[in-house]
This record gives C-alpha cells, structure tokens and sequence, in this order.
C-alpha cells in the first residue's frame, strides 16, 4: 500500500470514528453524558492531550466548563466571552482558532491585537500549553459555548482534518445542547422519584407517574388531589430536585409593586416566573421550573443588571400567587389552562408577612451557607405573639 493510500485510509477510519461518537452525541439524552462518558475517546480521536468544553452561561457573559480533562481540581472554569482568552475570543468573534503555540505573542496578535492567552493555569500547575485549537458550539446564529482542544499529542500544530472534525463535534454538541435546554419541561414531572418511601411507596408512585401520563396530567395535580399528598412534601421534592430553595404560598405576602411593573398576568402564566423580593445578594425569582426559566434567558433580558436567586414553589402555590398579585383570570382561557390555580388555602390566622420580614436576612444567610431548603411554620400565641420555627436542608460539601 503507498503512502497516499495509506493516508486515505487513515482518514477514512478517522471519519468512521466521528461518525460514531458525534452519532451517541446527538443522540444521548442528557447533555453532560458527553462529558462523563467520551472524554478519553475525544481526546484519543483528535490526538489532544486535553479537552475542554464550556457552556455559555444563562446571562451571556461568561463560559463555563462542562468537561475539563486532566486537571485535578473539580472547580469549574469560567472564562468572560472576550478577547482576554482563546477560548473566550472564538465565542466572542465565532470563529475557530488554531495556534502552533499559545506563547508567541506575535502569532495571537496576527490574529487580534487584543487577542490574548490565559498563563495563570500554567503557572499554577507546572503544565506547560503548546497547540491549542478552539471552536465556538453554534446553534444557527446562536452562541451555546466552545469546544477547546490542548496540546496536540503528535507534537505539532492541529491538522485541517482536525479543524474540520472539531467543526462537526461542534454541531453534534450544540444539537445535544439545545436538547438539554428544552428538556426541563418535559422532565418536570421526575421530581415526584424523589418524594420519600414512606409518604408514597415507589410502586404506586410509578402507578401514578403512568396513570397521569396516560391521561395527560400534570403529576403534581395527581399527587395532590388524587392521594392527598401534602403541598409542602411536594414542594420540598421539587426543591431537592432543582437544588434551590422552596417557597410556601403566603396569603399575606405584599405585592412587590416596583418588581412586577414591567409583567402582567399573561406573561407570568406563560414563562412560570416572576420576581419576588429584593435581598442584598440578588434578586429572588420564583419559578415553576426553575431550569426552563434559567435556559429561556428572559429573567437577563428583563433585569440586566440584577443577579437572579432562582426558588421553586409547586404550580398550584404559583397559580395562587398569581391569582394574589394580578387577579383572577377573566375569561378563564387559555392562560388558565398554563398554571392550573386549584382551591385557594384558607387565609391563615397569623400574619405571616411580619414573619416573612422577619426571616428574609435569615434565608439571604443560609443561601450562603449552600441551604437548599427552607421551610417555616407558624404558631400563634395567646398574647398575640407569633411563634415560629425555621428548618432547613443544609447541602453536604457544596464547594
């Protein structure tokens, strides 16, 4: 066999690969199986001695590392979408750059005189950058993050086959991407496999899940109305499923008027989210989904400036908070078929917003403190007092 022809089949067994991993890829349900379960062969394909691949952040300012091999830290990587980086120059200018040696200034100012490598993980862990390649993950017109090739194995600078394969691993992860970002949705419903044994035994549990899938029902409307499980155990659930905190209905809750200025019924119903209470660490938001909320990208587009502390609440408590903050749906339409409101709780015989004030420092704390649940009862006194109690879920070894 000469030489071309070797080459040839080289190539062809190179594709043939791709073709494979880019195929699992496009087809994995969860976006960080990527991750998890084909770095090695990444690497191995593109002859990279590390890989690296970064999400845009919810508010478009930043990437974030989805897959960072052969670093010994877990701590995730963030780099601005900006030309103080390569990475964050080809998402910034969406364009694929391929550099013989990170270090040579003249060949990053050939490129950008602002253009612009990042020494600091160099210096703190003795690795020494050589060849990087990186590519923006595009969906249309659409940033969705970078891929990020180091240190060609071959010793010498990345291919054009390897620029080429890089483009069409970019495809596949940003259809694999934009899969993950319509999900939430869809998967909702898989809070309830969180809900404890002893409130609900798994096998009615996944009876349930059927029979409400089968009849086209909200779970949590089955949970609630067709077992009798309480409010608050469902609510608990979703906040350990989104990992953010839980918020009760509270029938004595003031409109927060400045907040809710800009929105009207319609668009709370639609999205499932409105803004709830200004803390000193940002903006809490309450949302039915938390993660469609996140991924829609509208809370940046509505508060630029602010920085969202995403909480959770069950679709019923949100329909009576809607229904407290804007009235009741008129004409009973479409909109009232998005969050469905169910009976109103009777209004309770202590003022729980004097509570509420009393305790927002003490939730914006344990925030801090990585809780991830906080639920408060309570209790009045014979001389007018109010008594509470405050418990909470604390999330071991959050870093």
């Amino acid at each position: 066999m000469n030489a071309a022809a070797g080459e040839a089949q080289e190539r062809l067994h190179f594709l043939q690969r791709l073709g494979e991993l880019t195929g699992r890829i496009r087809a994995t349900p969860e976006a960080d199986d990527i991750m998890l379960e084909m770095s090695a062969e990444l690497c191995n394909l593109f002859c990279a001695d590390r890989i690296t691949i970064y999400a845009l952040s919810p508010d478009g300012a930043c990437l974030e590392s989805k897959l960072k091999t052969g670093l010994a830290s877990f701590k995730q990587l963030k780099l601005p979408v900006s030309k103080e980086s390569v990475a964050g120059y080809a998402a910034l200018a969406r364009r694929m750059v391929n550099l013989a040696d990170v270090y040579d200034e003249a060949g990053l100012r050939a490129i950008d005189p602002a253009l612009r490598f990042q020494q600091g993980v160099d210096r703190r862990t003795g690795y020494r950058t050589r060849q990087m390649l990186a590519a923006p993950i595009l969906d249309g017109e659409r940033l969705l993050g970078v891929v990020q090739l180091i240190n060609n194995t071959r010793n010498c600078p990345f291919s054009a086959v390897v620029e080429e394969a890089t483009g069409i691993l970019c495809d596949a992860i940003a259809t694999a991407f934009a899969r993950a970002a319509g999900a939430p949705e869809r998967d909702r419903s898989r809070f309830a496999l969180l809900l404890p044994d002893a409130v609900l035994p798994r096998a009615q549990l996944e009876t349930a899940m059927r029979s409400a899938a089968a009849r086209g029902l909200d779970i949590e409307d089955v949970l609630l109305d067709e077992l009798g499980i309480r409010i608050g155990i469902v609510g608990r659930a979703l906040a350990q499923f989104y990992g953010v905190p839980y918020f009760t209905f509270q029938v004595e809750r003031r409109r927060p008027q400045r907040l809710l200025d800009a929105f009207n019924r319609d668009f709370v119903v639609r999205h499932g989210w409105m803004p709830l209470e200004e803390g000193r660490n940002g903006l809490f938001v309450l949302a039915v989904d938390p993660d469609a909320a996140r991924a829609s990208g509208a809370f940046a587009r509505v508060f630029p400036d602010a920085t969202p502390i995403w909480c959770v609440t069950t679709r019923r408590e949100f329909g009576w908070m809607t229904t407290q903050f804007f009235g009741a749906d008129s004409d009973g339409g479409a909109e009232a078929t998005t969050i469905r409101p169910g009976p109103g709780p009777a209004r309770p015989d202590v003022s729980q917003a004097l509570v509420g004030s009393a305790v927002l420092p003490l939730l914006e704390g344990a925030l801090r403190q990585g809780v991830r649940e906080l639920h408060i009862a309570t209790e009045s006194g014979p001389d007018g007092t109010i008594r509470f109690t405050v418990t909470g879920v604390l999330a071991h070894g959050r870093g």
